[in-house]
């Protein structure tokens, strides 16, 4: 038999536990001070397993609706800005042309240019169609290459290259001059101080192009004695110098090694310089 003192004990505890199962038990029941470490206003019973509650997902998602129409607003007003400044760019004379800008001329004059380019002054700059105008300009025999561009908020900038003479052929006592691309881009009736062309009519245009090229990449010590250059083939180019020396110079290929070579053999008395191969040069 429990002595006096330890049965109130065990029936305290008893009492506790038939509590403990009671507030278990009682789904109505409220907790006490014994659980004050919980807040029941802001905690949720289902929060750990089942994610936010659910008041706070329906207040993030109904701000979520109001940003987004705000974003499409937005983004609706830029389009509409940008579809009117270019309806204003295109169709007023807000952005026309007022200048037309030539460079790179040095025989052409900037007056055919322009007259080629036929860009009307107050065009609006988004009308002119600069293909055509650069094609219309490239059509000057003597221009090689040539760009048209816009340049905002009035101007039209045209830059071009004219073709270089690198040589010249007497046609009836008219000289008519090549670049080093073959082009017969110019007429004049007094011979340049170029070397003269003298392919023939029967030369190939490979072999044509073969001696211009050659010629244009001489040294200013060789191009200066250059009187005449001929090919009967595009490896065998020939150079004629004032003092009518014969110099076999062949491809178009390694000119400066052949150049160099050449300037040591000069000197040597010969008639004849054969320099195709520059390792192994010959004279005569």
């Amino acid at each position: 038999m429990p002595d006096n003192q330890t049965m109130p004990r065990m029936r305290g505890r008893s009492e506790r536990g038939r509590d403990d199962r009671d507030l278990r038990r009682d789904p109505d029941a409220e907790f006490d001070d014994r659980y004050d470490d919980v807040d029941d206003r802001d905690v949720d019973p289902d929060d750990h397993e089942n994610g936010p509650a659910a008041g706070t997902l329906s207040r993030r998602a109904g701000r979520r609706p109001v940003r987004g129409t705000r974003m499409l607003i937005g983004t609706v007003l830029t389009v509409i800005l940008l579809v009117a400044a270019g309806l204003v760019a295109y169709f007023t004379p807000l952005m026309s042309v007022r200048s037309v800008e030539v460079s790179g001329t040095s025989v052409v004059s900037r007056d055919d240019i322009v007259a080629a380019a036929r860009i009307a002054t107050g065009t609006p700059l988004l009308q002119v169609d600069t293909r055509p105008a650069a094609q219309r300009i490239a059509a000057i025999p003597r221009i090689k290459t040539v760009r048209v561009a816009r340049g905002y908020p009035s101007t039209i900038d045209i830059t071009v290259v004219e073709r270089t003479a690198v040589a010249f052929e007497d046609r009836s006592g008219t000289a008519h001059l090549y670049d080093v691309d073959g082009v017969d881009f110019a007429q004049q009736p007094k011979a340049p101080a170029l070397p003269r062309l003298t392919t023939g009519s029967e030369a190939s245009n490979a072999a044509r192009r073969s001696a211009l090229e050659v010629v244009a990449g001489l040294p200013d010590f060789l191009s200066r004695q250059v009187v005449s250059v001929a090919a009967s083939s595009p490896s065998d180019v020939r150079l004629t110098l004032r003092d009518r020396k014969l110099v076999v110079w062949g491809d178009a290929d390694r000119g400066a090694d052949k150049a160099r070579t050449l300037r040591f053999l000069l000197p040597r008395d010969g008639t004849e310089y054969n320099v195709s191969a520059p390792e192994y040069p010959t004279f005569r």
